[in-house]
């Protein structure tokens, strides 16, 4: 708990933001913006929201976290940001503060949750004042776990981000370009926008262009960076 305690209250976490790609012509349409810890180097940022979770201070955590990511709005006009939050922390309704005067048609919201979601009623009209705003909402880690697809289904997002256990060896591995075709024909019966995450390879590119996907992330074409290098980069 003090070294949640200790983030809560000191600058932690840093914000790195991690290009998007429109894969043809390639350019820059958003980024991704993530959190970084230096107090305990060796305590990944998952392992930071995790511990977080166990001692019931997630929500202020996160909600730091995209306050201190959409600072970075200003910096990158005409691209939008993707942040990161839990069911937990849209239901608390602590984001309608957090984005009370900020522009919000450049943000995504980026549902990451890899537990069942009880009531998504409840979760579907925590959403709407947001969406209303123009907030587009977005499925991480697409492929990683059952409680993802719940959340397509349900949700309806603008954007499904297929997570890199899908992408990893594509090119190589007959069922995973049958599980990205069949989610290509899914975004595109219900208008969503597949993203890509993970993309390491040319070759992975390659397929991923050819199956229709038109946008993504990953280490071949972008690391996550500093804001004003992200900067000079749009």
């Amino acid at each position: 708990m003090a070294r949640i305690q200790g983030a809560l209250k000191g600058d932690e976490p840093s914000i790195v933001y991690q290009p998007i790609y429109w894969l043809e012509p390639r350019r820059i349409v958003g980024l991704e913006c993530l959190s970084r810890f230096s107090a305990t180097t060796t305590r990944t940022p998952s392992q930071w929201f995790a511990d977080a979770v166990e001692v019931g201070m997630a929500v202020p955590l996160e909600l730091k976290a995209i306050r201190k990511a959409l600072e970075g709005l200003p910096a990158v006009p005409d691209f939008f940001l993707a942040v990161n939050a839990s069911t937990e922390t849209i239901l608390s309704g602590g984001l309608e503060n957090v984005l009370a005067d900020m522009e919000t048609d450049r943000i995504v919201l980026e549902i990451t949750e890899h537990t069942r979601v009880p009531d998504y009623n409840k979760l579907i009209r925590a959403l709407e004042p947001l969406r209303r705003r123009s907030v587009r909402i977005a499925v991480d880690d697409v492929g990683a776990g059952f409680p993802n697809m719940r959340h397509i289904i349900s949700l309806h997002p603008e954007l499904i981000k297929l997570d890199s256990s899908l992408i990893r060896s594509i090119d190589t591995n007959s069922s995973r370009r049958a599980l990205v075709s069949a989610m290509v024909s899914f975004a595109k019966e219900t208008g969503s926008q597949i993203v890509a995450e993970g993309v390491e390879t040319a070759n992975e590119i390659n397929v991923l262009k050819a199956l229709g996907i038109t946008t993504a992330q990953g280490y071949l074409l972008a690391r996550p960076v500093r804001l004003a290098i992200a900067a000079r980069l749009l």
